[in-house]
């Protein structure tokens, strides 16, 4: 017994010393510096700080297992101040004077079409994590994040399957509601759900009674609201003190810990789509993202001693997208990376599966999203 314990103890230590040798010996080397521009200031802050947690705690955990090829990745980082024209900036000195081998973050889309604009003139591979759209000629330009296409489309899948056909909208004022609403009269006829009517709302607004009240008279089974944040949560309230109880869906950048907190105690139905990372305990064990969710999310908590989210998660994505190019590639050459983001197949993820084509430099599904409500002052499923 002696001798087993001796032999399992000198084992446990050559596992360890080893992990500890690869990741030493990938300290030593010269790294591959990836461009992060990230929103740490101004109105989009609270989401960059979700980000640059993210990024930091995927690559500490790719470098503590080797790094790629034998090197470790660095992230060079800068605040882009939630504006286009310091996106630009610091993309364009990312390229010029860091030598980067991919740029990857922004936090919505006329930022991250700033730097997108930056990286095919330049040829630099770059992943992005917004709303924006890629158009064809955006060859070195990937978008991790789900498309908004699926944050409007999965709810409405969901309420195909429980009967709900009758649904009104409820958009924010400028173009983020003009999205929202374009996409939803796309998506309403594949689903079979009539749009009963629509209201505009000024997200400054101290409440959307009236709006809420002509709707009502329509008897929608649901309402469709693409906004984040306060002017969300007020329309939950909104809703609870009208005793209109029928399901709220709001856009998916509510699947943070600050939206919960802010609708926690309101009455309703509150509908969020997100990630599958916001719900890691339910997660099957034959569901392959499920490994993925699991460690990064534990790497989270022990670095930061809160719960990972779903921006967090689609960072690290975006950070392990382009790891696992640069292992591919084995090369510094921006467009050999380019292509090998562009071939990634059945790679998992915390947003899903990625399969990435030159035609789709998306790659995931609608039902990589998930639907998220909230019950006893917490996240759930919905079924």
């Amino acid at each position: 017994m002696k001798k087993t314990l001796v032999v399992m103890a000198v084992v446990t230590s050559l596992f360890f010393c080893t992990g500890l040798f690869n990741g030493a010996q990938a300290q030593s080397k010269t790294p591959y510096k990836i461009g992060f521009i990230v929103p740490l200031t101004g109105y989009l802050s609270w989401l960059g700080e979700y980000m640059k947690k993210g990024a930091e705690v995927k690559v500490e955990m790719i470098n503590r297992a080797g790094g790629v090829n034998g090197r470790p990745l660095e992230l060079v980082s800068y605040d882009d101040q939630s504006l286009p024209e310091t996106a630009t900036r610091h993309a364009q000195r990312l390229i010029s004077r860091d030598g980067v081998v991919a740029m990857m973050g922004t936090g919505t889309a006329v930022v991250s079409g700033a730097v997108s604009s930056v990286a095919n003139k330049s040829k630099v591979p770059a992943v992005i994590q917004s709303g924006y759209a890629l158009s064809d000629k955006e060859t070195f330009t990937f978008n991790n994040a789900h498309p908004t296409d699926f944050a409007i489309s999965r709810p409405m899948m969901y309420f195909q399957k429980k009967g709900i056909s009758r649904v009104a909208l409820l958009m924010p004022i400028g173009p983020l509601g003009e999205l929202g609403s374009g996409i939803a009269r796309k998506h309403a006829p594949t689903y079979k759900i009539t749009l009963v009517g629509e209201e505009k709302f000024d997200v400054k607004a101290p409440d959307v009674t009236t709006q809420l009240a002509k709707l009502r008279t329509l008897n929608p089974q649901a309402i469709m609201a693409f906004t984040t944040g306060e002017p969300a949560a007020l329309l939950a309230r909104n809703m609870a003190q009208m005793g209109m109880n029928i399901p709220l869906v709001v856009s998916h950048g509510n699947a943070t810990p600050g939206f919960l907190k802010l609708v926690a105690q309101t009455p309703g139905t509150v509908i969020v789509p997100s990630g599958k990372i916001m719900a890691t305990e339910t997660l099957a064990d034959t569901d392959p993202v499920k490994k993925v969710v699991v460690e990064f999310s534990r790497a989270y908590q022990a670095k930061y001693g809160e719960p990972a989210n779903y921006y967090s998660g689609q960072q690290a994505d975006a950070v392990a997208l382009i790891a696992e190019g640069l292992r591919v590639t084995k090369s510094d050459d921006p467009v050999k990376l380019r292509d090998a983001i562009e071939n990634t197949k059945n790679f998992p993820g915390c947003n899903g599966v990625y399969n990435m084509s030159p035609t789709d430099h998306q790659g995931t599904r609608t039902e990589d999203m998930i639907l998220l409500t909230i019950k006893d002052g917490k996240w759930a499923v919905l079924d």
